[in-house]
């Protein structure tokens, strides 16, 4: 089962290499019509509406995906139930999301682009419940099409916008569109796998509050220190500065998207391993996905260590050199977050989510006195340590406690990684062109990866190497 879920991993982390490649353009190109402060003005917009997004999104992504693995409720019947209860409260809470807005003092304009945008975080936060289904059902490709289409539309329009040199709700627009295309061919696809009408059963949404509300209240949590940072930036700092932190808070957020995936993946698996007593399992396909995100997160630090400042100028522009020392720091939290992934998908599928709320409420806690303190004064360095130290801590405690379920990391393959990341560190510090370097370091680490068989050792041992403690 690891290597099936390998194989869609390997499909939609292709495809999420081109959707960045496609993602990095639009940013390309907005950062230089835009400039700091457009750019800036952009972000504080997004920002606010992606807070907003995920204190509303209930989790419910993952209770439909765990609930698909077990096969308790009849597909059909989970789905259509789910996506109309998401549609209604995702509704009301962005028609919130402006007034609250300005009761905060942002000006008219941003507000008015709030308004706009809302729009298409309403759609996006219904393909969120859908994406779920494709994942369950190990149809990666299909996500893959879907979200290449719109990351084109969103190329051109964004592109078109920029050879007009459009104002700034234009491209915000050309956002709106993209998702709802994206919305439209996520329903048309997801209709061919499972046969579903939107239903209103109050019943089974009561059942689905039930299973969701202790991912909820940890989501909303985990919001608040790690998204709230530069909605407090926009409150407290120049627009410039929003838009520098932006700016590498893109890759970060564009890089978060392959754990996603595989815990997409790796969610229902587990969940239905666990629903079979089968708790070796369990710990085998938590262990994998933690050592292969592992890998990827060293990995980008020491990418963005060694070559950040002059990728992210040729991304964004020479006016954002800076953005490429950001990028280094948020790295540590990237790497931090890839492998509470793991834990934290891990620990949903075998339903100890409360768990995670004393976790979740200390980090929210922490992190959002922290930014007060320290955005106000350091700006985006305060912001980004702040979200470092709190990553780090939060994603501690996720992996303490599987730890303490009978579910412990392996370190069997840390040795290899690391070899891995020392190779990828010697080709990016060539005294090289920087694409030279890129083909270089990338090449090391790929020769590493297969000559060590880093990505297959784990599967055909682990099996023979699991501890007998119990997870129940």
């Amino acid at each position: 089962m690891f290597q099936k879920i390998a194989q869609q991993t390997v499909i939609q982390v292709l495809g999420k290499i081109l959707s960045l490649l496609l993602g990095l353009a639009v940013v390309a190109l907005m950062t230089r019509a835009l400039g700091p402060e457009g750019y800036g003005q952009y972000t504080t917009v997004i920002a606010f509406l992606q807070l907003t997004s995920l204190l509303t999104g209930f989790g419910l992504s993952m209770t439909v995906g765990r609930e698909l693995g077990s096969g308790v409720m009849p597909a059909n019947t989970l789905l259509g139930n789910a996506l109309s209860f998401r549609a209604i409260t995702a509704g009301v809470a962005f028609a919130a999301a402006p007034v609250a807005a300005g009761l905060l003092g942002y000006p008219q304009p941003l507000i008015l682009s709030m308004m706009l945008v809302s729009v298409g975080f309403w759609a996006g936060s219904i393909t969120q419940t859908i994406t779920s289904v494709f994942q369950a059902k190990l149809k990666s490709g299909w996500l893959t099409s879907v979200d290449i289409t719109s990351r084109l539309v969103l190329l051109a329009g964004t592109g078109w916008a920029a050879y007009t040199l459009a104002p700034l709700n234009t491209y915000l627009s050309v956002f709106v569109l993209a998702n709802l295309l994206a919305l439209l061919l996520y329903i048309i696809l997801a209709r061919r796998l499972i046969s579903f009408t939107w239903q209103f059963d109050l019943n089974i949404w009561r059942i689905l509050w039930v299973h969701t509300w202790p991912i909820a209240l940890t989501t909303t949590l985990n919001v608040i220190y790690f998204k709230a940072d530069t909605v407090i930036l926009s409150l407290f700092r120049p627009a410039a500065e929003v838009g520098f932190y932006g700016a590498a808070y893109t890759v970060l957020e564009v890089l978060l998207a392959f754990p996603a995936i595989l815990g997409g993946l790796l969610l229902p698996q587990i969940a239905q391993a666990r629903a079979d007593g089968q708790h070796e399992e369990v710990k085998r396909l938590y262990r994998g996905a933690a050592d292969a995100l592992l890998a990827a997160g060293v990995a980008v630090i020491a990418g963005a260590a060694l070559v950040g400042r002059p990728l992210m100028s040729v991304i964004a522009g020479s006016n954002f050199a800076i953005t490429g020392d950001i990028l280094a720091v948020l790295s540590l939290a990237i790497m931090c977050s890839f492998v509470g992934n793991a834990a934290g998908y891990a620990i949903f599928a075998i339903k100890e989510q409360k768990r995670l709320i004393k976790v979740f409420a200390a980090g929210a806690v922490l992190g959002f006195t922290a930014y007060l303190i320290f955005i106000p004064v350091y700006s985006y360095w305060g912001a980004a340590w702040v979200t470092v130290g709190v990553e780090a801590l939060v994603n501690l405690a996720m992996v303490t406690i599987l730890w303490h379920r009978g579910v412990p990391l392996s370190f069997k393959r840390w040795p290899k990684i690391l070899l891995a990341t020392l190779a990828l560190a010697v080709g990016l510090a060539a005294p090289l062109d920087l694409w030279l370097k890129l083909v270089l370091g990338l090449g090391l680490y790929g020769l590493v990866l297969w000559k060590t068989n880093l990505l297959s050792d784990y599967t055909k041992n682990s099996l023979t190497q699991q501890s007998s403690a119990p997870i129940l």
